[in-house]
């Protein structure tokens, strides 16, 4: 009988490489890319009979299917395999180091010594074959035939910023220029798990997705849902413009968000985005804006969380995108009610609150001094704003012991359903909608 088998190893054949951060007190930030190399058997048709792997870490990663490579693209190519998965981190190393880090003190390592720097992008560094294209297109696709795809352009060859990966998830991607339709490189990588997915949009800062974070029943809040961040018009010399470019406009409509929560407070700029489609949600009233910290429990503010549920209980109005007009303050005492009511426990929801340090503007649990943070009740003052973030959490607590809740949890479902009326039923919607 006619051996059909032929045996293809294959090498490394394509490099992630992410900076290298400054020392840290402790070794929790990794300064390696985890790669599996693949080994695949395949008959003389190009079908997959077997494989095996090998990885360089302990991260197991699954190999998705093969594409037909025949048209145009030489899998021994320098630059495109479709053979061998990577993975990437689209962290970059100093976030990656705080989400690694275990204790207080080496948090504030890292929130202190780059404090003010800017990290909310996606670091997604690829290699291509440069042909003398004034511009290149990146396209990702979960798909091997790159349907449904989203695509990025840049100029020069390296770090994608712009991209809106969603962490675990497996990706195909393809680089096409302008001077022909030949592929010019692509492969197969694979998202790093993590809570944190940047958004980077030219203009504006500090838009993440809301999901990623773990909760206490062993759920996980979805990707794609929730989005948080900085205004996305302002007022110029009398007028309402975008603060965000055209570019990146269509990278924000790329994500599909229906809804704008506008936690501003009232000013002339509470319309819709030009140049979107979103359904513009004011939750602010003539008296005030949504409030931050300890005055979201506010009798002022019931109103707007009656309003906030009615949209947060339809899965037909997400996602959603909220924001004040930094996304720090009110946007984080929002991300701190959700993301608490649907079981994240009250450390990562510290972390969440503090990503905002990694986009260029401080927000920290308390008061720092001595290489590490003060008093939990400690308020910290940055550029005259306030911050009451554990006063926040201590009011909801005594609260919720004064109702019989023993979690942060329960006292913030107790207090929406039984203080603000919000209907259980609604609640409950948005739990089924949110978590997985």
């Amino acid at each position: 009988m006619l051996k059909k088998i032929i045996a293809i190893t294959l090498s490394i054949l394509m490099l992630i490489s992410i900076c290298s951060c400054k020392s840290e007190p402790d070794n929790s930030s990794s300064d390696t890319i985890e790669v599996e190399f693949e080994e695949i058997v395949v008959d003389q048709s190009g079908n997959t009979i077997s494989s095996s792997t090998t990885t360089s870490s302990e991260q197991d990663i699954t190999s998705t299917q093969t594409p037909d490579t025949s048209s145009n693209q030489n899998i021994n190519d320098k630059y495109i395999n479709y053979n061998t998965v990577v993975e990437v981190d689209i962290c970059d190393d100093v976030v990656r180091g705080y989400l690694d880090a275990k204790d207080a003190y080496n948090q504030y390592y890292w929130l202190s010594a780059y404090n003010g720097q800017r990290f909310d992008y996606q670091n997604v560094n690829l290699d291509w074959n440069i042909d003398g294209s004034s511009e290149y297109t990146i396209y990702f696709s979960e798909n091997a035939d790159f349907s449904n795809s989203h695509s990025v352009k840049t100029r020069t060859r390296g770090l994608v910023k712009h991209s809106i990966l969603i962490p675990g998830k497996t990706y195909y991607w393809k680089v096409v220029g302008t001077k022909s339709t030949d592929t010019l490189g692509g492969g197969i990588i694979k998202v790093k798990d993590a809570p944190v997915r940047w958004i980077y949009l030219d203009g504006i800062r500090n838009i993440r997705d809301m999901g990623g974070w773990k909760t206490t029943s062993g759920k996980k809040v979805k990707y794609g849902m929730l989005y948080r961040g900085a205004q996305l018009n302002t007022e110029k010399d009398g007028a309402i413009v975008n603060a965000v470019s055209a570019s990146a406009l269509n990278t924000f409509n790329s994500l599909g968000i229906k809804t704008e929560f506008d936690l501003r407070s009232m000013q002339n700029v509470h319309v819709k985005t030009e140049g979107t489609n979103l359904n513009h949600v004011l939750l602010s009233n003539d008296a005030s804006a949504y409030s931050a910290y300890d005055s979201i429990y506010a009798e002022s503010q019931k109103e707007k969380y009656i309003t906030m549920f009615n949209y947060l209980s339809d899965k037909n109005n997400y996602p959603i995108y909220a924001h004040c007009q930094g996304g720090a303050d009110r946007t984080g005492s929002y991300a701190f009610l959700l993301n608490g009511l649907l079981g994240v426990p009250y450390d990562d929801l510290v972390r969440d609150f503090e990503m905002t340090s990694f986009a260029g503007t401080t927000r920290w649990r308390s008061a720092g001094s001595a290489n590490t943070f003060g008093a939990d009740d400690e308020d910290y003052v940055d550029g005259g704003v306030t911050v009451k973030w554990r006063a926040m959490y201590n009011k909801m607590m005594e609260y919720g012991k004064q109702n019989g809740c023993t979690t942060l949890e329960q006292s913030i479902e107790h207090w929406f359903i039984n203080d603000v009326g919000v209907p259980k039923s609604q609640i409950d919607s948005f739990k089924s909608i949110m978590l997985e």
